[in-house]
């Protein structure tokens, strides 16, 4: 058996509270000095006046045409973990706000003006990234609340372990903007005086922001090796939104997980980076869950949460940095803002900075919808032989395709079966999906209380899984959305203003966040397998399912893949003005069961690689991705070539078109959006639509539709970072 590339870390960058850079947050660790301030990016009074943040300084509120605060915490730290070396293979990033704090503002005003929302996007944060660092492949955006940045970490070395890329950028970053402060105060989590992780006294935490990313590598021989990433582990509580389960079982699994990945014993542990928030049920779940995995033998173990606050999705990548100055340095963290220990927790964390040796750390991080994500790291090796210095397993030429167990999708003409037979009768397909599909597809019960999004999630996920005929929850659950609960985010926003930011709902905040939809599928099924979500644009379909792959590759064996939109009538004209209004305004998504490709019959799918220019242009960034393909195995195997063709794109797209006319010239190109709208997700339900049409043999498109003597199709989306995926029985 061939073992599995090793994954090291050989650049770390980092911003936050109290430190710009990397050499000020280790002295900062040395000489640990609470930074917490009242805010100033935003204002505040009444019941917020006198909450303190973990504000960086230096970053002071900017113009309203300037770049958002998250973009610019995550390239200064970007470029600190990059250093002088050559553009990474990929970026994996995670964050929950994006340019949420500018978009406020522009909100607040009144503007309607769509230039004002361009950086929106949770996934506009790492493609200005990929455009600054001039990075060509895959750049995906995790959200997955305040385990961002850990699973972000976890995918990152899945990539590398896949010998998909040699070098990745993986990290977070995130601002503190209204919408988290609010959020948390209306929820009663923040505490008057700062948090205090672990104290008797503690009554909350401190909302943070800043930026983290490590630079890892598989093969590293330019560079000095900071740590080795050992392993990762990860899981779902499947117990409640924001609440984590009280025995912290979940918690707990993930740090088994990672313990297993990692191939050690909890003995061997030298110190835990606590994910340690200083709220009162976090705290005692956490406790709860180290002991079960580490017994009475506890390590040394410490938050640093109360030094440079909660940077949320950053925070995990924060203390991933931490950890790596703890091995490189041989220092123990102290638990700052301690005064009296809670002596219910049973735990013993270090009061004080501590010289000892660090060999292997374990880092965890928690966040809403029960998201759990661990890592291990251990210290680099010292023999240069030990690592293979500039060698690695060849790249792997493509991933292994999955079978397709069962599918669903929703469109304005309803469920995948009505939807088929709309587009054989020559209609279009595209609009919003009605409110009967709901009802049809989910327990009332459960969606009552629900809005647009998670009820389109709960309601594929639960007809695609009927349709597998699994009884059991996945192994795996994976969601793609590009903008999220809007309607949740748009009330809350929308009563804040209205109250002179006094007052909004918890539950719009809590339904905000972007995984909260597959938090709720995740307590439909009862699924404790790790739960993701991304949000990288019209790309989230594709980016969703070369995660799933990935993890199905290392052993995981089925999975519950979703990708969905929401039209929301205020935000969607702003933030996506193309596919938000006119002829083709749509919503709606697709779901896929997953499994390894056992033989069985039934249709396939891969993901075949995705490809940018590297400048953000979308001219050429298709057309190398199929050029690259036909390196590989011919494309004349291909029936058709079905293309999604964002409506932000343009003029830009005729030219892209031309030329792959002339490279396809035995595959007929169909442009698909024209009949099943335009809206971020429609590469999901193309996706669903391909799976019943290889089985079939027909492609539901015209009266007689096209028939498909090969059963294979291939399915291209262009933009700066052009995808391709192929599906075939």
């Amino acid at each position: 058996m061939i073992p599995r590339p090793r994954v090291f870390v050989t650049g770390m960058g980092v911003i936050c509270a109290g430190a710009g850079s990397v050499a000020e947050l280790r002295r900062l660790l040395r000489e640990p000095k609470r930074s917490f301030q009242l805010p100033t990016v935003f204002p505040t009074a009444g019941e917020s006046a006198g909450l303190p943040v973990a504000q960086v300084s230096g970053f002071d509120v900017a113009p309203p045409d300037a770049l958002p605060r998250t973009h610019r915490l995550a390239l200064q730290a970007a470029r600190e973990a990059l250093g002088v070396g050559p553009a990474p293979d990929a970026i994996v990033l995670g964050t929950t706000t994006g340019g949420i704090l500018t978009t406020e503002f522009a909100l607040q005003a009144g503007c309607t003006a769509p230039g004002a929302y361009r950086f929106h996007g949770l996934h506009t944060v790492a493609e200005h990234l990929a455009v600054s660092l001039g990075v060509r492949g895959p750049v995906v955006t995790v959200s997955t609340a305040c385990s961002s940045a850990a699973v972000a970490m976890s995918v990152a070395t899945a990539l590398l372990r896949s010998g998909l890329a040699r070098r990745v950028l993986a990290g977070a970053a995130d601002c503190i903007c209204r919408l988290t402060f609010h959020g948390f105060r209306q929820l009663q989590l923040v505490a008057p005086q700062g948090s205090a992780p672990l104290d008797i006294q503690r009554a909350g935490m401190t909302v943070g922001e800043g930026a983290g990313f490590l630079l890892l590598e598989s093969a590293p021989n330019q560079r000095a090796i900071v740590a080795e990433v050992l392993g990762t582990g990860m899981s779902c509580d499947a117990y409640h939104a924001t609440s984590p389960h009280p025995e912290g079982t979940g918690a707990g699994l993930a740090m088994r997980r990672a313990l297993q990945d990692a191939g050690v014993d909890p003995s061997v542990i030298d110190y835990v980076n606590l994910h340690g928030t200083g709220t009162v049920d976090n705290d005692a779940a956490e406790a709860r869950a180290m002991r079960q995995v580490f017994g009475s033998s506890l390590p040394a173990l410490s938050s640093t949460k109360g030094l440079t606050g909660h940077a949320l999705a950053a925070a995990g990548a924060i203390e991933a940095v931490i950890c790596g100055i703890a091995i490189s340095d041989g220092l123990l963290p102290a638990n700052t803002g301690l005064q009296a220990v809670d002596e219910k927790l049973e735990l013993h964390p270090v009061r004080d900075p501590t010289r000892a040796r660090v060999g292997r750390v374990l880092s965890s991080s928690f966040g809403f919808g029960g998201n759990n994500a661990c890592l291990v790291l251990g210290e680099a090796p010292t023999a240069p032989a030990a690592i293979e210095v500039g060698t690695s397993h060849p790249p792997a030429a493509r991933l292994p395709p999955l079978r397709v167990a069962g599918a669903a999708c929703l469109t304005a003409s309803g469920d995948l079966a009505e939807t088929w037979k709309a587009l054989l009768a020559g209609q279009s397909v595209a609009g919003f999906v009605p409110e009967a599909a709901f009802s049809k597809a989910a327990p009332t019960a459960f969606i009552r209380r629900l809005r647009r999004l998670p009820r389109l999630m709960l309601a594929l996920a639960q007809t695609a899984s009927r349709a597998s005929g699994r009884t059991s929850p996945p192994d795996l659950l994976a969601a793609g959305t590009a903008w999220g609960p809007l309607a949740e985010t748009q009330d809350f926003l929308r009563k804040l203003f209205e109250t002179g930011d006094q007052f909004s709902s918890p539950m719009d905040f809590i339904g905000s966040v972007h995984n909260a939809p597959a938090g709720q599928v995740a307590l439909l099924l009862g699924a404790q397998a790790p739960n993701w979500t991304f949000s990288s644009g019209d790309r989230s379909f594709e980016q969703t399912l070369l995660c799933v792959s990935l993890a199905m590759t290392s052993g995981a064996p089925s999975a519950l893949v979703m990708a969905a939109e929401a039209h929301e009538a205020r935000l969607s004209p702003l933030f996506d003005p193309a596919a938000a209004t006119g002829p083709l305004a749509s919503d709606g998504g697709a779901a896929l069961v997953l499994v390894a490709d056992d033989g069985a019959p039934g249709a396939r799918v891969r993901w075949l690689g995705e490809n940018g220019n590297g400048d953000g242009s979308v001219q050429g960034a298709a057309v190398a991705l199929c050029a690259h393909l036909a390196a590989q195995a011919p494309l004349d195997c291909y029936d058709a070539v079905g293309v999604s063709v964002p409506a932000a794109i343009g003029a830009d797209a005729d030219a892209e078109l031309l030329r792959l006319t002339e490279m396809l010239p035995s595959c007929p190109l169909l442009t698909y959006r024209d009949r099943l709208g335009q809206h971020a997700s429609v590469s999901a339900t193309a996706t669903a639509l391909a799976a019943r049409a290889v089985v079939e043999g027909v492609l539901p498109f015209g009266p007689d539709g096209i028939s498909l003597r090969h059963r294979r199709l291939l399915l291209l989306l262009l933009g700066a970072h052009a995808t391709a995926v192929e599906v075939f029985a």
